[in-house]
């Protein structure tokens, strides 16, 4: 019997979704904290807290097999990760690329079935994703 078949995976898959809307609820908190004024004060804690929820989110998506999902996390991860280290101020279009990102990211595993397996068109995701790390440089040299 295929582990994607049990009870058990059924519980571990919706256990999966609950956590995946609180990470992403979790990013999306934190870049609008990022965005408002007095964000400076709260820059370390909001992008320690992006970067981990990320991290959360990938080895969540790897417990249960999502292996389309992992990589694009383990981006998301990656650019945070620099974000937090840089203690930079994002550009308007970065913004928007990671708005896109994170978004597209909700979507995707919004679509996840009952087998563990993603139905939503992730192409356009897996762009903004691409795009927003060929923007890392930008970030370094702030």
């Amino acid at each position: 019997m295929d582990v994607r078949e049990t009870d058990f995976f059924k519980e571990l898959l919706s256990m999966f979704k609950m956590e995946a809307a609180e990470h992403i609820q979790a990013i999306r908190s934190g870049l609008d904290v990022l965005n408002q004024d007095d964000a400076a004060s709260r820059y370390a804690e909001t992008t320690e807290s992006i970067h981990r929820a990320a991290h959360s989110l990938k080895g969540a998506a790897r417990t249960i097999g999502l292996s389309d999902v992992e990589p694009i996390c383990q981006s998301l991860e990656t650019f945070f990760s620099v974000m937090k280290r840089q203690k930079v101020q994002l550009s308007p279009d970065i913004k928007e690329l990671v708005t896109q990102a994170v978004e597209g990211l909700k979507i995707l595993l919004t679509s996840v079935n009952e087998e563990g397996k993603t139905t939503a068109d992730k192409s356009e995701l897996v762009r903004v994703v691409e795009e927003l790390n060929g923007r890392i440089p930008e970030l370094t040299k702030q």
